[in-house]
């Protein structure tokens, strides 16, 4: 078996948190849990599995898994997040890889929104790089859409996929649009971007487009729509919100 620590970062994670450490625990011993204020059970379902619990006040996405990652014991890191459960042959998978230090690994991810599977829309075919070696990988320090430094390094693809169990409704999806947002249009500031015209009332259109009709969005029903939809308005809110910062 691998000497990998998994890595989560939490805020009121109680809903899902006990199947992604019940999961967890089967590939690792070393659970490091960092939680920025949770008022709920998340701490009490964390010391059950005896996870590293560490609190720490909200520093940004990218810079507070980055904290998480250095209180690993083991270089190597599985990365996910309060809502994302690993499947059984995802855990045997990592458990029988020969990791490389010049590589990291990408891992599909199947999506679940308001109780059903999601299987088209720009979420369809999702995945994403979640197990690294620390020494020589990061978490780049934007307030929202964090990314790994991984240019230098090779990509390899496992077969089996983390469970990613979203937003539970529409009020909940809307409530993370407008977050990210706020978070969005604070980083295109930062980097000097304006919001012009086109980028304000032609960009959510473009989303909605892609979302529902290129990436066959429409195929997933009324929560196809409902996905679309939101995205658009994030995408309108955004452009909005930067123009006020101007």
């Amino acid at each position: 078996m691998n000497n990998i620590s998994v890595v989560i970062i939490t805020l009121n994670a109680e809903e899902r948190l006990d199947k992604v450490l019940s999961r967890a625990s089967m590939l690792s011993s070393d659970i490091v849990i960092v939680d920025c204020g949770s008022t709920d059970q998340t701490e009490i379902i964390c010391r059950k599995y005896a996870c590293q619990f560490h609190q720490q006040e909200w520093l940004g996405y990218g810079a507070q898994k980055n904290y998480a990652n250095s209180l690993a014991k083991h270089p190597w890191i599985l990365s996910i997040d309060e809502d994302e459960v690993l499947s059984e042959k995802l855990i045997k998978e990592i458990q029988s890889l020969n990791l490389d230090e010049k590589a990291v690994y990408s891992i599909p991810f199947i999506n679940w929104y308001c109780g059903k599977q999601i299987k088209f829309g720009r979420w369809r075919n999702e995945r994403h790089v979640r197990i690294f070696n620390k020494t020589h990988v990061s978490w780049s320090e934007y307030s929202v859409h964090e990314g790994l430094t991984i240019d230098f390094l090779n990509s390899l693809k496992l077969e089996h996929p983390i469970l990613h169990y979203s937003m539970n409704s529409k009020s909940e999806h809307l409530k993370k649009a407008e977050k990210y947002s706020k978070l969005g249009a604070k980083r295109l500031h930062a980097n000097n971007k304006k919001a012009s015209f086109v980028k304000q009332y032609l960009n959510p259109v473009f989303r909605f487009v892609m979302d529902y009709f290129i990436f066959f969005g429409f195929l997933d029903g009324k929560l196809g729509f409902q996905i679309a939809t939101i995205s658009a308005k994030e995408t309108f809110w955004k452009y909005r919100q930067l123009k006020s910062l101007e």
